[in-house]
């Protein structure tokens, strides 16, 4: 799989419609920041949301242009029923349960405008807090904790495969800022997790790939759709995503 750029032109909403953006649909503000980083001896992309911009997570629908989203990914993996979302996991306050899995070793929580990449170890004091602030919640693979490659909690049939691929994660940056990073070129698994680690990641979880890679963003509401991946026929069972909104 390679990463490729495709603009599509977005359907925002009219005015007084409901979505995620309200009043900041459709203005060309730039609410993203998009660069190239060289770490090691690859190239990742960098996705940096602005102040304004709430880091989010839902279950329910895909996250789509016209609901004044700006960027959408796939989070947490889905089980073999496709369905079933891997982890309990938390949308605006609402708690929804998942299926357990040695994979899930993190989470991300994200209440208040603020975002942590934590360990499991402490999922349930997170899980309370993101119910009671009304935030967001989901598990995956704790691949940088603490500045420090922990590789080889990518899913066994992942490493096993030592193909070279794309890969993708959820991250906070040694200075606290967000972050969604993809490699630009294929990696092997140990390549992909400490470049994030020496381009400065604190912590990062794995975000689901493979034929589940499908994601998007634009840097305004009312800007073009850049492609993050090809679309595959898993695209259509994703189950959840992180994303980028109001």
């Amino acid at each position: 799989m390679k990463w490729i750029i495709k603009g599509i032109v977005p359907v925002c909403l009219m005015a007084g419609g409901q979505g995620y953006a309200g009043e900041n649909c459709c203005t060309q503000e730039t609410l993203l920041d998009v660069n190239k980083v060289s770490s090691g001896n690859h190239m990742y992309v960098v996705i940096t949301p602005r102040a304004q911009v709430r880091v989010l997570y839902t279950c329910q629908e895909a996250p789509s242009p016209a609901q004044g989203v700006l960027l959408s990914v796939a989070a947490a993996f889905t089980g073999d029923d496709l369905i079933t979302v891997c982890g309990d996991h938390v949308e605006k306050g609402l708690l929804f349960k998942g299926y357990d899995d040695v994979t899930a070793t993190g989470h991300l929580l994200s209440v208040g405008g603020r975002v942590k990449i934590l360990s499991n170890d402490s999922l349930r004091q997170s899980i309370d807090e993101a119910i009671r602030e009304k935030g967001c919640l989901f598990q995956q693979c704790y691949i940088v904790e603490n500045g420090v490659s922990q590789v080889n909690r990518i899913p066994q049939a992942i490493l096993d495969r030592r193909a070279h691929i794309i890969y993708r994660a959820a991250c906070v940056m040694r200075n606290g800022a967000f972050a969604v990073v993809q490699g630009i070129d294929d990696q092997y698994p140990e390549e992909f997790v400490q470049g994030l680690v020496d381009m400065g990641v604190q912590d990062a979880l794995y975000l689901d790939m493979g034929t589940w890679a499908y994601g998007w963003y634009r840097t305004s509401c009312g800007g073009p759709v850049t492609e993050l991946s090809e679309r595959f026929a898993n695209t259509a069972h994703q189950s959840n995503w992180l994303y980028f909104g109001f």
